[in-house]
């Protein structure tokens, strides 16, 4: 992809990022620019919950390459893509590349091509046949624990057949779809093109389902989190009152939020009248498995925070709890290795299948902790766990030995 204007890409990249923020507001959720391959600057955008990021790297003041997956969140989604794409092109004289499949350039569904709406349909449709049809044959073999376009960096432990951005779904939903996949369009938060009640409806219930933690709010990015979830649900229902809205979820948020008046009290009321069937929205009111710096992963309770921090290492606390993960360099374990006075109390010890660990435990009135050094192959790390209450041992003792670690170098 060609671009005209003799300007540094840095620069550029700026300009073009303050232009998605005003044509996509409303839509856009958050946009970075950073470092990308031999130093060129790339703008990273994220425009959906359930989709990944858009790249945007220019490695020269003449090109451009744009970078998108678009199966997880839907045709409309996909479309309304092209279209900000192609007017960031008209209005910066930008000359698209030919589609070439041996380079890989150009839109699997041919709609950034030739606008046929057709195609782009029947593209989604086509992927997500094939996609219920795997994980059906895995699941003849005896495999479990099956997740369709959710995010990279969290595995949910939730009963379902199949997890998807929009909530589980069963093994009758898997036989129904792959037999007709126009029966499986619910899984699409943003089928329909244009941003309307629904597309922010949707937009709403894959915040509830994969991102709110479920609490009040520790951290500004979680409160922040709720406010946009409001917001949404309440331009959703004042645009179309029809759809099926969380009353019981939406009740909750506004409670984390304290937020009264009109609209709190009419969502109150029909939070009552609700149903209490079923459990509710949101996999991070069970546990999750979290992808961690240099391979690492940990089971936590899906309503800790988390945080990464700038020496590398990884925290999730609440108000009683907090747990980090520090991956370490041979040199760091080195200046960490216990004294001898302080190697008798490391008194535990666990052999995972790829992790092995020794660890000292702490319990006294009002302040526990337990501290383990952590190795995998030639990998090692520090885990801290640390709690109030010390009934919750055991769930300290567990929380170290769910560390694992991807690749056992």
């Amino acid at each position: 992809m060609l671009f005209a204007p003799p300007e540094a890409p840095l620069p550029w990249l700026q300009r073009v990022e303050a232009w998605f923020q005003q044509v996509a507001e409303g839509v856009l959720e958050g946009s970075r620019i950073e470092e990308g391959p031999q130093g060129a600057p790339v703008l990273r955008l994220r425009l959906h919950p359930a989709a990944p990021e858009v790249a945007l790297l220019a490695t020269t003041q003449e090109r451009i390459v744009v970078s998108a997956e678009t199966s997880a969140a839907g045709p409309g989604y996909h479309r309304y893509l092209v279209d900000l794409l192609k007017g960031l092109g008209d209005l910066h004289g930008i000359s698209w590349a030919p589609p070439d499949e041996d380079v890989g350039v150009g839109d699997a569904t041919g709609y950034f091509h030739t606008g046929d709406v057709d195609q782009v349909e029947k593209h989604f449709l086509g992927w997500l046949q094939h996609s219920v049809g795997q994980v059906l044959r895995m699941r003849s073999l005896g495999n479990s624990g099956f997740a369709l376009s959710m995010r990279f960096g969290h595995t949910f432990q939730h009963p379902g057949a199949l997890l998807t951005p929009l909530g589980p779904r069963d093994e009758r939903w898997l036989r129904t779809v792959h037999e007709e996949p126009r029966q499986g369009m619910d899984v699409f938060p943003w089928w329909n093109p244009g941003v309307d009640a629904r597309e922010r409806f949707h937009r709403a219930l894959c915040r509830l389902w994969t991102d709110v933690v479920w609490r009040p709010p520790l951290l500004d990015e979680e409160r922040q989190r709720l406010r946009d979830v409001a917001r949404l649900l309440e331009q959703a229902w004042r645009e179309d009152p029809s759809l099926p809205y969380p009353w019981r979820e939406w009740q909750e948020v506004l409670g984390y939020l304290g937020k009264g008046g009109t609209v709190a009290e009419e969502v109150h009321r029909r939070a009552l009248e609700s149903p209490g069937v079923g459990p509710s929205i949101g996999y991070r009111r069970g546990s999750v498995q979290v992808a961690l710096p240099e391979g690492w992963e940990i089971r936590i309770p899906g309503s800790l925070a988390e945080t990464r921090l700038q020496d590398g290492s990884w925290v999730a606390r609440d108000h009683r709890r907090t747990v980090r993960v520090v991956p370490l360099e041979d040199s760091a374990e080195e200046q960490l290795a216990p004294t001898t006075p302080e190697r008798k109390a490391l008194e535990l010890e666990h052999h995972g299948a790829r992790v092995s660990g020794r660890a000292s435990l702490h319990v006294g009135p009002g302040e526990c902790r337990l501290t383990a050094l952590c190795r995998s192959g030639n990998r090692r790390a520090l885990c801290v766990v640390s709690f109030d209450d010390p009934d919750e041992q055991d769930w300290a003792l567990g929380t170290w030995r769910s560390l694992d670690h991807a690749v056992s170098a």
